[in-house]
C-alpha cells in the first residue's frame, strides 16, 4: 500500500500561514473562530469549519455559503458545480438550479473550449431571476484558455469571447459576476489520448490563428505569455477579473512563473491524486498563499466502488457515523467532499442529476459535521486506496446470536435472501452464543431446532464497523 505520510504531509501543507503550533494538529480539527461575518453563518456551521477558520486558506461565510479568501482579499467559493462536460440541453437548467437557497452553489466552473459559457450565464440569469432578491447575488464563475489559445494574443482573443459568452449575467442589474480565469494547460500534450494537437490547431478560426503563432512551436514559452496576457488583463479595470490561475500545471512550470511575473497565481486547479501525492506542489501553494481547487474527486473515487470495495465500506461507516450527530443520513460522496472542504480545498463535482446536485451542495456539505482524527485518517486511507487500487482490510458487522430460551438451528439467508441459497451456519444449545461477522442488510434465520416450520428471520440494520446482540 502507497504509504500515508505523503496523505498526511498534504494536510500538514494546507495549513494556513497564521495557524499558531498549538493549534497546528489539523486532526483535532481545532477551528479559531473569528468575529467577522460571523452572522452569516447558516445554523451550526460553527461546529465543522468556523465563521473564519485558519486551515487550507482563510474561511469566511457570505450569504450562508463558505468562501475561501484569496491572496488579493477576493474571496471563491468552497462549494461549486462543474459543468464543463455537461450535454449541453442541461446546463442551464442545472446552474439555476445550483443557485437557488436549498443548495447555494454560488461557483460555476467551465471551460472556453466547453463552448457553453454563454449556457452558464442563462442559467446564473434564470437562476438569479427565480431568487427574487432585493439586492445583486453574487456568482462565481471559473473558465480557462485552452492550449489552442496559448499565447500572449491568442489568450486575449479567449478571455475577450468568454467574457462576451458571459455577457448576460455580467449586465445583469441583479448579479454581481465574479469571474476567474484559468489557463487550462501549459500546451498541449500528444501523449494523451484524447488531445489532437494538429487538427485542434487548423480547427481555429483564421483571426485566432493569424493573432500569434502555433504555440507547439515554443511550448516552454507560450504559456508564459499567456501568462502576461492574463496579468494585463486581470489589472486593467476593463475587464471584471477577480482572480487568474492555473490548471494542469506541475509544480517546476509553477515555481518558473516567480522568474517574470509580477503576480503570483490566485488559484491553482488539479486533480485528486496531484493533491494526495505531490507533496513538494502543495507545500509551494501553501506557502505562496495560493488556493488549492481539487477536481475529479468523485469520479476518481467513490463513483468506482469496485475498484476498492473494502474502502468503500470504511467510507460509509464514518458516513453512518456523522449521521448519528446530525441526525441525516450522509453518502460516502459527502464524506469525501467535505473531508477536502473543512481542510481548506474548494471542490467542483460535476453531475447530471439534480438529486446529486442537491445531495453536494454547499447547503449539504456544510451540514457535514467535524471529522475526528479517527475519521480524517479513515478518509485518507480510503481515498488513496482507490487512488492506489491497493484496498483496505475488510470490515463488517459483528453479531452475537445467543439462543436464551431454546435449541436453535442457525442459518444464513444467502446472497439471494432468501431460502434458495440458504446456508447452515451452527446448531446453538439452549443457553450458548454464536459470533459471527457478517454485512448490513444480510438476513438470518433462527429455526427450533425440534422442529424447522417454527423460525424466526433477522435482518441486520447495523452499519459496518458495530456490534449487534440478537436472543433467540
Amino acid at each position: 500500500m502507497m504509504r500515508i505520510g505523503i496523505i498526511l504531509s498534504f494536510f500538514m501543507a494546507v495549513m494556513a500561514v497564521e495557524t499558531s503550533p498549538a493549534d497546528a494538529n489539523f486532526f483535532s480539527r481545532q477551528i479559531n473562530m473569528g468575529d467577522d461575518e460571523k452572522s452569516s453563518a447558516p445554523a451550526g456551521a460553527s461546529s465543522n469549519i468556523g465563521s473564519e477558520a485558519q486551515v487550507g486558506s482563510i474561511i469566511t461565510f457570505y450569504d450562508g455559503a463558505v468562501y475561501a479568501k484569496l491572496v488579493n482579499n477576493n474571496r471563491i467559493p468552497l462549494v461549486g458545480y462543474g459543468v464543463g462536460n455537461l450535454k449541453h440541453d442541461l446546463v442551464k437548467g442545472m446552474v439555476a438550479s445550483a443557485l437557488q437557497d436549498n443548495k447555494k452553489i454560488m461557483l460555476i466552473d467551465t471551460a472556453h473550449a466547453s463552448k457553453n459559457e454563454h449556457l452558464v450565464a442563462e442559467g446564473i440569469v434564470k437562476g438569479v431571476e427565480k431568487l427574487n432578491r432585493t439586492k445583486k447575488t453574487e456568482v462565481h464563475v471559473v473558465t480557462k484558455v485552452w492550449y489552442t489559445h496559448l499565447g500572449y494574443e491568442r489568450t486575449k482573443i479567449s478571455i475577450r469571447e468568454s467574457l462576451e459568452s458571459l455577457r448576460p449575467a455580467l449586465d445583469h442589474d441583479k448579479v454581481n459576476l465574479r469571474l476567474h480565469v484559468l489557463l487550462h494547460w501549459p500546451r498541449c500534450y500528444s501523449s494523451i489520448p484524447w488531445t489532437e494537437c494538429e487538427r485542434e490547431e487548423q480547427d481555429l478560426p483564421e483571426e485566432t490563428r493569424a493573432a500569434g503563432p502555433d504555440p507547439s512551436l515554443d511550448p516552454d514559452n507560450a504559456w508564459k505569455q499567456s501568462w502576461r496576457a492574463l496579468e494585463d488583463m486581470y489589472l486593467s479595470d476593463q475587464y471584471p477579473i477577480a482572480s487568474i490561475g492555473l490548471s494542469n500545471f506541475h509544480l517546476k512550470e509553477i515555481e518558473q512563473v516567480e522568474s517574470f511575473a509580477q503576480i503570483h497565481p490566485h488559484v491553482i486547479q488539479m486533480n485528486l491524486w496531484s493533491l494526495l501525492y505531490d507533496a513538494h506542489l502543495i507545500e509551494y501553494c501553501h506557502q505562496h498563499r495560493i488556493h488549492v481547487q481539487a477536481y475529479n474527486v468523485v469520479h476518481g473515487t467513490v463513483s468506482n466502488v469496485e475498484r476498492a470495495p473494502r474502502a468503500f465500506r470504511h467510507l460509509e461507516k464514518v458516513a453512518a457515523d456523522l449521521s448519528k450527530e446530525v441526525g441525516e443520513p450522509l453518502t460516502a460522496v459527502q464524506v469525501v467532499l467535505s473531508w477536502l472542504i473543512q481542510h481548506g480545498i474548494s471542490v467542483i463535482p460535476r453531475t447530471s442529476n439534480v438529486v446529486r446536485l442537491e445531495e453536494n451542495s454547499a447547503v449539504a456539505l456544510l451540514n457535514v459535521p467535524a471529522f475526528n482524527d479517527h475519521q480524517v485518517d479513515t478518509v485518507a486511507h480510503a481515498v488513496e486506496a482507490y487512488l492506489s487500487g491497493d484496498d483496505l482490510d475488510e470490515i463488517h458487522v459483528s453479531v452475537t446470536f445467543h439462543a436464551v430460551s431454546k435449541d436453535i438451528m442457525l442459518y444464513w439467508m444467502g446472497h439471494a435472501g432468501d431460502e434458495s441459497s440458504e446456508v447452515r451456519i451452527t446448531l446453538l444449545r439452549q443457553g450458548e452464543t454464536f459470533n459471527e461477522t457478517t454485512y448490513p442488510t444480510h438476513k438470518f434465520r433462527a429455526y427450533d431446532a425440534q422442529n424447522k416450520d417454527v423460525w424466526i428471520e433477522h435482518e441486520i440494520n447495523a452499519n459496518y464497523g458495530e456490534h449487534v446482540h440478537l436472543e433467540l
